[in-house]
């Protein structure tokens, strides 16, 4: 028997989303709120008329329960957390796409939240170890990042973007750098004899540009070249460090007749600019490959050639593997999967004069 309190009429106040609110449903149905929500989330517990009528009536009032009341029948929250270190621009903006239209169509929520550095850790703790989510998606970037350690001996099912922890049992997500790092060198190279091609890269400390240094100097090797330290350089993902990169080269008179990759558009873009501001131009007197494919790399002019990526491949099969897990209650080793990475020419780096 309903209380006053638990009963609302065919014209009961709402919930707060507009719609018929479990209250209405259950008084409609004559059973208890509890016997709605059994219903909803385990029906095995209800008579097979119970159930029939309490559904019939939820079909005719359009009523949809609210996703952390389901969370409290069902014992899963249905949401998924994705942890990353910012938001802005379109490499995290395509991560966060693809992972979402995954997530929704496997039937999870998506929440999101920042990965900056709280010197008490609790933003941490909460990512990885918080009951409001089934499980977490990190992107790891530095391979000194105490969150691998964290992650390691996490609680909370978790899957990492950006290094390769599948040893530890962690299912990780990374791109195959070397695959689209040796077709731009390999381009790079039918214009400018090894020894004048170069590698702008990212920190030392980042994965990726870890990766795309070493399939560098290993493109060069399986041409019989053993490249010099001065090919190779590490400084931001910025367009500042391109700027600042092009003009050093400038002034040990290296940058005229070169050919450099750069570790993302950015750097790419900063090369192309500080270089016409000191009369090296693109594609002529320097050639230029970048890599992500980002819409900067349109917008410029040259229109840079750039290694392509899929970011919102990566968040998709990130929220999948996560989903796996989840569903299999696997305890096997961890799986990395490597996602395709390939050249784009364009005008940056093409011959324009002969």
């Amino acid at each position: 028997m309903l209380s006053k309190s638990d009963k609302a009429g065919p014209g009961g106040k709402p919930n707060a989303r507009g719609g018929a609110s479990i209250r209405q449903v259950a008084a409609e149905a004559g059973v208890s709120i509890a016997t709605v929500s059994r219903v909803m989330n385990s029906p095995e517990l209800v008579s097979a008329d119970t159930a029939s009528r309490v559904q019939r009536v939820i079909k005719r009032l359009g009523y949809t329960p609210h996703p952390l009341a389901q969370a409290l029948g069902s014992g899963e929250s249905r949401v998924l957390g994705i942890a990353l270190p910012g938001f802005h621009g379109q490499f995290f903006s395509e991560m966060l796409r693809g992972a979402d239209a995954e997530a929704t169509r496997r039937g999870y929520y998506l929440a999101v939240t920042s990965l900056t550095r709280h010197p008490d850790g609790r933003r941490r703790e909460h990512i990885l170890g918080s009951g409001l989510m089934d499980g977490t998606i990190l992107f790891i970037a530095d391979l000194d990042d105490p969150l691998i350690e964290e992650v390691n001996h996490a609680s909370l099912p978790a899957v990492v973007i950006g290094v390769d922890l599948s040893s530890s049992g962690v299912d990780s997500v990374i791109l195959d750098n070397a695959r689209g790092v040796e077709e731009a060198v390999e381009h790079l190279m039918r214009w400018v004899e090894p020894g004048r091609v170069y590698f702008a890269g990212g920190p030392r400390s980042n994965f990726d540009s870890m990766r795309r240094a070493e399939a560098f100097e290993a493109t060069l090797r399986a041409r019989g070249i053993e490249p010099v330290p001065e090919q190779v350089t590490f400084g931001e993902y910025s367009f500042e460090w391109g700027k600042e990169w092009a003009l050093r080269m400038k002034q040990r008179g290296l940058l005229e007749g070169a050919a450099v990759l750069a570790g993302n558009d950015e750097i790419a873009c900063g090369i192309v600019r500080a270089a016409e501001d000191v009369g090296v131009w693109s594609p002529d007197q320097l050639r230029v490959v970048g890599f992500d494919d980002t819409l900067l790399a349109t917008l410029v002019r040259p229109r840079l050639s750039t290694v392509a990526l899929s970011m919102a491949e990566v968040g998709a099969t990130a929220v999948s593997l996560l989903v796996e897990r989840l569903g299999n209650e696997r305890h096997d080793p961890g799986r990395c999967v490597s996602l395709p990475t390939r050249l784009v020419v364009r005008e940056s780096s093409t011959a324009m004069t002969f």
